[in-house]
């Protein structure tokens, strides 16, 4: 893999014009997906700016960067981590996220208002707009879902949905790095966005469900194709 120093296109900068904290947190992401950078290894910054070839500094902010996405742990007195990222990790949340979403699904399409309907309306076409940019569009699917879960009446289902989705924001960063994920996203939601729009639960609560397990193969088959 090459050094984020290695995509220098001489005094300007990276290629694309793309800041150099940015360009080392996806070289990182990458050595992270793919397994180089194991779950749990410590990042120092002399050792990542050492490894990767350039300065500290682009280093320090490129970690923050990856632990807001959440693929890095940053905790007082004991520096950065690689968070837990993986097949199996991917593969028992999802599980969990599958008990839970088409039931919020189902409830929320119960519930819903017509105001509710365009509000979502909007989302979705935000959706489709953020699609060239993958982080724009993991930005607007995800402020789509909770507006959806906003209208199920169950209050308790709606608290666990949202603890799945704080484990889950590791991984919205993965599907953001993936070729096409956006088209093919777009695709498999536009199901759910038309039973919304019936008013039809029980249509929501499948397609929700397909989308769940979309989500799922396509973390595991990326993770393994690394």
């Amino acid at each position: 893999m090459s050094r984020p120093s290695d995509l220098l296109s001489g005094p300007v900068g990276p290629v694309g014009h793309k800041p150099l904290s940015r360009t080392v947190a996806d070289w990182l992401a990458q050595r992270i997906i793919s397994g180089e950078t194991p779950p749990g290894e410590r990042l120092t910054e002399p050792g990542v700016a050492e490894l990767a070839g350039v300065s500290r500094s682009p280093v320090r902010e490129a970690l923050r960067i990856l632990a807001s996405e959440g693929l890095v742990e940053i905790t007082p007195r004991h520096g950065a981590h690689v968070a837990y990222v993986g097949v199996r990790d991917a593969r028992e949340l999802y599980a969990c996220r599958l008990l839970l979403e088409p039931r919020c699904a189902y409830e929320a399409v119960e519930a819903i208002t017509p105001a509710g309907i365009e509000e979502l309306g909007a989302i979705r076409a935000a959706m489709e707009a953020a699609a060239p940019d993958g982080r724009l569009f993991l930005s607007e699917n995800v402020a789509y879902f909770r507006s959806l879960a906003s209208h199920c009446p169950n209050v308790m289902l709606r608290e666990l949905v949202a603890l799945t989705w704080t484990s889950a924001q590791r991984y919205w960063s993965v599907f953001a790095r993936v070729k096409n994920y956006s088209a093919g996203s777009l695709a498999s939601h536009l199901a759910l966005h038309e039973a919304v729009q019936a008013r039809d639960p029980a249509a929501a609560q499948a397609a929700d469900r397909a989308i769940l397990e979309r989500a799922c193969a396509v973390l595991v088959s990326t993770f393994e194709a690394e």
